[in-house]
């Protein structure tokens, strides 16, 4: 975001003021991001895309984030997590695992190194990976992740680390394997 341009937080209250236009700013800054979380979440790029005009449906008529509590991404992704969750439920299914790994165009990476990151992120725990897809996908913040899943900023820190350090021994497993 560049100097002058108002915050999420801002475009919220002007959404909430009326102002349509902050909705389709909000929409433009996280499209890409978001899109890319509930994908890598749900597997089904159909079921996605539901799940992703539900989920800005919501920040649309919802009025329960308060910026005084936190900032809006977050809150955001809470509200996909939940979203993707609860479909997961209602068709009987366990949370969807692994997530769907990030593409090359995600990447910026060749399809062989591609490759490796893929067959890597399928062997880490789901945890794990929902970790390194927040942060180097959904671009948070450690604090946004802490806020998103309830836990201290250290605590994630530990656990991205620990994901990143897995995710490093598992390319390098694969590498020699190759």
């Amino acid at each position: 975001m560049s100097v002058g341009e108002p915050t999420d937080e801002d475009l919220v209250a002007e959404l909430r003021g009326g102002r349509v236009p902050a909705f389709d700013r909000l929409y433009e800054r996280y499209e890409r991001r978001l899109f890319a979380y509930v994908f890598r979440t749900v597997g089904d790029r159909s079921l996605a895309e539901d799940l992703f005009q539900d989920v800005f449906y919501t920040v649309l008529v919802d009025r329960s984030f308060d910026p005084a509590r936190g900032r809006f991404a977050p809150w955001l992704f809470t509200v996909a997590r939940n979203r993707c969750r609860m479909h997961a439920r209602r068709a009987g299914q366990a949370p969807p695992q692994p997530i769907e790994t990030p593409s090359e165009a995600d990447l910026g990476l060749s399809s062989d190194a591609t490759s490796v990151v893929r067959t890597a992120m399928a062997g880490l725990s789901h945890d794990h990976q929902e970790l390194i897809v927040l942060k180097q996908l959904g671009e948070l913040s450690y604090r946004e992740i802490a806020q998103l899943q309830g836990e201290h900023e250290g605590t994630i820190k530990s656990r991205l680390h620990a994901a990143m350090k897995a995710l490093r021994r598992r390319m390098a497993e694969i590498g020699e394997e190759g």
